[in-house]
């Protein structure tokens, strides 16, 4: 559930302003303190509601893993799930079902892949994975649960351009 706060500008993941402020610098607490404390996940549970549980879920069993592509250090993650292969994570995209269907209904909103990635990047808790840079694409693009849509494919595959340009 979010809250009307702000102006009611919305960045890419559909959150007004001063929400998208008081969620990072959640994230920043947890990440300079590194762990994630009950204020924390009050303030998240304010703005992510059930999102935010399923997320716990997922953090909680470690299922987090960070991917570094070297030397380019270009980075994605991967979350195990009920799939037989892990979905693939970037900041503004999840190639889970959930989110491929939010995208079509013009609701940006995190799901609770991204969200477990959030905490689990802030808190240090992801598994490191390097990847040579040349499999950088292959593994991001490659849809190996064949869940995606036209518009999610698309979406990521702008995406990964711009990954590729930074």
């Amino acid at each position: 559930a979010q809250s009307n706060l702000g102006t009611g500008i919305l960045d890419r993941n559909g959150m007004d302003d001063s929400v998208k402020e008081i969620v990072d610098a959640t994230f920043e607490t947890i990440r300079r303190r590194g762990a994630v404390e009950p204020e924390d996940l009050k303030t998240l549970y304010f703005f992510f509601g059930s999102t935010l549980e399923k997320a716990l879920d997922i953090y909680d069993a470690e299922l987090v893993s960070k991917r570094v592509a070297m030397p380019s250090q270009r980075t994605f993650y991967t979350v195990e799930g009920t799939l037989a292969f892990p979905y693939v994570v970037m900041e503004n995209w999840c190639s889970c079902p959930a989110f491929s269907k939010s995208i079509a209904k013009g609701c940006r909103e995190m799901c609770k892949h991204q969200l477990a990635v959030k905490l689990a990047d802030a808190s240090g808790q992801a598994r490191v994975q390097e990847i040579n840079d040349k499999d950088f694409s292959r593994e991001v693009c490659e849809d190996k649960n064949n869940g995606l849509n036209e518009l999610s494919r698309q979406y990521k595959t702008r995406m990964v351009e711009a990954a590729k340009m930074s």
